[in-house]
């Protein structure tokens, strides 16, 4: 029907719950996946972007470990398949090096609008299901990339693929009709995709290297000096620029025409010059770690102040009978429907409860003893900070006694000399004069 809307004819209509299967996928598949359609938009890149998946599966368990791109070519039908050679020898490789432990081929990757594959995955997915019959697919959206909304998941799906039979029983108008033998085992079959749930995990060298990744784009960030504007999107800088050869075969991404004449409408405005050198831009790299670490603390301090603040307008909000104990549920909730007061929910109170009784858990037992060790180290560190100050006058004074040392004998050199000049000018002025007198 019109009002319908359009269905994907490869997306199954059973449950994804019903599989049993479960993925497990780490970040660096995702990091590789984002690197890849970055460098691919910056250069120009012309076709497909695929890759495939390698992990474990231990049962109806599959892990999304690593990933790797692969090279593409166009079918007699005009679409887009492996490079069946280049392939093999990518996987083989992938295998040897990822021996311990052992990985192998769990499925591919590729871009994939929100309602689904389409027929054009369909190749490489064959190709995908010839070395390993239980592959998945990684759907990225690029549309959650370019239009993200706050509270949005990771833009990606993963999917499973199962062979079902075509459902020719019922027409479109829900008319039951006959049902048609076949002696053909593959006779109305057809290649279904299902939804699959799946949890992100983290190890310890993954740990490690998205801790860089940030730390690198903290430091850019601050070098740069832009600030954070969450109205920035990824799809208006696409607009903003285009990819131009620079005559040696290398394609590199300029500003556009329009946000040229834009920038110089601006700076010929008069305004203010908003590009400043970022105030953390000459930090060190033990500098811009230690900033790092205080602004990620910040920001959870800030996280948790917001959610104390709602758990303590929740509680002003109730009625005031239903909190002295005067009213029951059911009365505090037909009070609290005139609009004044909030609902009471035995849940929520029961959870608040809950986390006000674990906070005394985290207090240390022995206050007296753990405010005895904090005033020792402060202790502690004032004395190093006045013997530091001692050191500090001590050298100062020596080196003022230094220069006074130098300034007087200077002046006692100047005083020598001064008296040596004197005395031979009187001794001079005697013998002249014994000289006049003898003649």
């Amino acid at each position: 029907m019109a009002g319908k809307a359009a269905v994907n004819p490869l997306i199954s209509v059973q449950k994804a719950g019903d599989s049993g299967l479960q993925v497990v996928l780490h970040p660096l598949p995702i990091l590789e996946i984002s690197d890849f359609v970055t460098r691919g938009y910056q250069r120009g890149f012309k076709g497909a972007i695929v890759g495939g998946l390698i992990g474990q599966q231990n049962g109806r368990e599959i892990t999304i470990e690593h990933s790797f791109t692969c090279n593409t070519k166009k079918n007699a039908d005009g679409l887009y398949e492996l490079d069946e050679p280049w392939f093999l020898r990518r996987l083989d490789f992938m295998r040897q090096v990822h021996k311990a432990p052992q990985l192998d081929l769990v499925g591919w990757y590729a871009l994939v609008p929100k309602t689904g594959p389409t027929p054009a995955h369909l190749p490489i997915h064959r190709q995908i299901l010839s070395q390993n019959e239980s592959a998945v697919l990684l759907g990225f959206h690029i549309d959650g990339v370019l239009r993200p909304a706050a509270g949005d998941p990771l833009p990606l799906t993963i999917y499973e693929s199962n062979l079902e039979a075509a459902d020719e029983a019922v027409t479109q108008e829900g008319e039951d009709q006959e049902m048609k033998d076949s002696s053909d085992a593959q006779t109305g079959m057809a290649l279904k995709f299902r939804e699959l749930p799946y949890t992100t995990e983290t190890g310890e060298a993954e740990m490690i290297a998205l801790q860089f990744i940030r730390e690198g784009g903290a430091r850019a960030h601050a070098a740069t000096g832009v600030a954070d504007d969450s109205g920035g999107r990824i799809a208006e800088q696409f607009d903003k620029k285009i990819a131009v050869t620079d005559g040696k075969g290398k394609r590199r991404a300029v500003a556009s025409e329009e946000a040229k004449s834009k920038s110089q409408a601006e700076s010929s405005s008069g305004g203010k010059n908003t590009t400043t050198t970022g105030k953390d831009a000459n930090l060190t790299k033990s500098e811009a770690e230690y900033m790092s670490a205080l602004q990620a603390k910040y920001n959870a301090i800030k996280m948790m102040k917001t959610r104390v603040d709602l758990v303590v307008a929740y509680l002003e909000k109730l009625p005031p009978d239903f909190v002295a104990g005067n009213q029951t549920p059911e009365q505090a909730a037909r009070a609290a429907a005139k609009g004044q007061y909030t609902t009471p929910s035995n849940n929520i109170l029961r959870q608040i409860q809950a986390l006000v009784t674990n906070i005394e858990l985290a207090t240390p037992a022995q206050k007296n003893t753990l405010a005895k060790e904090i005033l020792q180290e402060t202790n502690d560190v004032n004395l190093i900070a006045l013997i530091s100050d001692l050191v500090n006058s001590v050298a100062e004074v020596r080196e003022i006694g230094k220069k006074f040392s130098v300034v007087e004998s200077a002046r006692n050199h100047k005083a020598r000399s001064n008296m040596h000049f004197d005395g031979g000018f009187e001794f001079a002025k005697s013998q002249g004069q014994g000289m006049v007198d003898l003649l």
